[in-house]
């Protein structure tokens, strides 16, 4: 179950910042303001101070919001002079070259693509990244969506699945945040945006990681690393072998013989239809058999030293990963990644998964690997000495593997049928579908490690929406969405926004939850805001969270936590108590 974290967006504390109403950072007083300096010659004058308006970025973007909520809401939509809305923005603020006191680190050094650059969270997203000094492209849908974003932002004009656009937007780019959205709930428009055009803009930043990487004469540190094709490389029977078929409980002694007769493993090519195949057999290899009772284990495994490809063969380090991912085809059973030390003592470590019974890939970060003691266990009802045990030293691990367990299979056979006398693991044989077991295997890649996220998803849980189909197509496409992100390799955030309103940001308590449990609004203003911030956050990598305002009250949002500081970051505390890869 999800962890749970509250806290206040809290404003600058300069006692001058205080003694300033908001009301006068207007946008016809930045404007004024601006006019009688070109006046007096001081457009592009080295002693323009831009300070003082850094000081109040969070007011001015305040003052602004006042007098546009009706932008894009579809509640309360008054038409807006888009010339004022933008002269704030085309300030000395952003056209000026110096430093201010509010600029993120490093972030005249990164290049932010914003896609669909002209939606609810797009629009002020991309103003918020010009505020702190990055350099913005943006994925615009239609020609005329240029117009309301900033002369600085490079824009592109183009359908966010359309490959070559997103190939020629991508040249130059560190970091993307994808914020579009469907206009319909027509499920190809919603498989389109929120499925398709993930995939695409993934791909599309690997492959220019790859490029510039390629340049170099090396591989992408952001990219994956073959660890080992099943198709591909020629000793895969060598190489991965049937090390372990645990058949009873040694206190059964006496049924050993009837589970050796019993149970089988295999590790081959499988016979296919003729209509599958030219040649009738399939080219992965595949992982099968039977064991005889509830406490048999099957298993194959490979040295680490046949792992990797070209210039990186048996040279693989497992300890500059963050994980393993697996493309494979199972029969809708659990399987597992084992990790194991060398050595006679030396330790087993495993990671469940469950498969579909289709093609799918799994993703398995190292940090969920637990001993083998622990799923022995949890099997048998918990043990308060497991939380004792070491976690797992990849510099340890000798080989990798795939195993199945009978008993961590779904049973619906019932015991006590197989007569006195038969041990308790005997009425497995009621339920044989339990014992037996398909994988096909095609691949496994290193996941590589980083400590910035390289993608932001603005996704949804679908709050705010009725129960009902469109909300449930909605959903769907958000998270196959989201799972393409998390199986790409690339660093991720996926943020889930509450119900979103056009109103000013940072005057409301924030809740960071995981669960799908959160059902309240939030500013599209604080949605960016966050978006901003987790581009440069450690905490936020690999972490998927939903956010939205705190519950009210007695009338007033209840402020749990106070952060202090110019910086203003509540994001990294707030994330450091949610858990990754979820």
């Amino acid at each position: 179950m999800g962890r749970r974290a509250t806290l206040a967006v809290t404003r600058a504390t300069d006692e001058k910042d205080a003694k300033t109403s908001i009301d006068d950072e207007t946008v016809s007083e930045t404007v004024r303001r601006r006019r009688e300096a070109a006046k007096q010659g001081k457009d592009n004058s080295p002693t323009l101070n831009p300070l003082d308006l850094g000081r109040r970025a969070r007011q001015l973007t305040d003052g602004f919001f006042k007098g546009i909520t009706g932008l894009t809401q579809l509640a309360r939509s008054p038409s807006i002079d888009e010339a004022k809305y933008d002269a704030v923005y085309s300030a000395d603020l952003l056209a000026g070259d110096d430093l201010t006191e509010y600029e993120t680190p490093n972030a005249r050094f990164t290049t932010v693509l914003v896609v669909g650059a002209a939606g609810r969270v797009g629009r002020v997203l991309v103003r918020k990244l010009l505020l702190r000094g990055y350099t913005v492209k943006a994925l615009v849908r239609k020609e005329s969506d240029r117009e309301i974003l900033p002369d600085k932002v490079q824009a592109y004009v183009g359908d966010v699945s359309d490959a070559k656009t997103l190939e020629l937007a991508m040249s130059g780019v560190n970091k993307v945040v994808y914020c579009a959205r469907a206009k319909t709930f027509m499920a190809s428009e919603l498989a389109n945006v929120d499925s398709e055009g993930v995939r695409v803009a993934a791909k599309a930043l690997q492959d220019y990681n790859n490029s510039l990487a390629s340049r170099r004469a090396g591989r992408s540190q952001k990219s994956k690393q073959m660890l080992y094709s099943f198709a591909k490389f020629r000793d895969v029977f060598e190489d991965w072998t049937v090390d372990e078929t645990r058949l009873v409980n040694p206190e059964d002694g006496r049924w050993q013989a009837a589970a050796e007769v019993a149970q089988r493993v295999f590790f081959d090519k499988e016979e296919k239809d003729a209509s599958d195949s030219t040649d009738g057999r399939s080219p992965y290899p595949t992982f099968s058999g039977y064991v005889f009772a509830k406490t048999g284990v099957a298993q194959i495994s490979c040295a680490c030293d046949a792992l990797g490809s070209g210039d990186a063969a048996g040279a693989v380090v497992l300890r500059d990963h963050e994980g393993v991912l697996l493309r494979l085809r199972g029969d809708g059973k659990r399987y597992s990644v084992v990790l194991s030390e060398g050595g006679v003592e030396g330790r087993t470590f495993i990671a469940p998964f469950a498969t579909t019974g289709k093609w799918q890939i799994v993703r398995i970060p190292f940090a969920q690997f637990r001993p083998e003691v622990f799923n022995r266990a949890y099997n048998s009802g918990g043990d308060a000495e497991v939380d004792a045990v070491a976690p797992v030293d990849l510099n340890a691990i000798d080989r990798i593997g795939l195993r199945f367990e009978a008993r961590n299979q779904s049973r619906s056979g019932s015991s006590g049928s197989n007569g006195a006398g038969a041990p308790e693991w005997m009425s497995e044989l009621d339920a044989p579908s339990n014992n037996s077991f398909e994988l096909e295997l095609e691949y496994v890649k290193a996941l590589p490690k980083g400590e910035e996220t390289d993608f932001v998803l603005v996704s949804c849980g679908g709050a705010g929406l009725p129960d009902g189909e469109d909300r449930d197509k909605l959903v769907r496409a958000k998270r196959d969405g989201e799972r393409t992100l998390r199986n790409s390799g690339l660093g991720y955030t996926i943020v889930r926004p509450g119900q979103l309103l056009e109103e000013p940001g940072g005057n409301k308590a924030l809740v960071f939850d995981q669960g799908n449990r959160i059902s309240n609004y939030i500013s599209c203003a604080d949605v960016a805001d966050v978006c901003v911030k987790a581009l440069h956050e450690t905490e936020a990598r690999n972490k998927s969270f939903d956010v939205c305002f705190e519950a009210e009250v007695g009338g007033a949002y209840e402020k749990v936590a106070m952060v202090a500081g110019k910086s203003n970051n509540y994001l990294a505390p707030a994330l450091a108590v949610l858990e990754k890869n979820t």
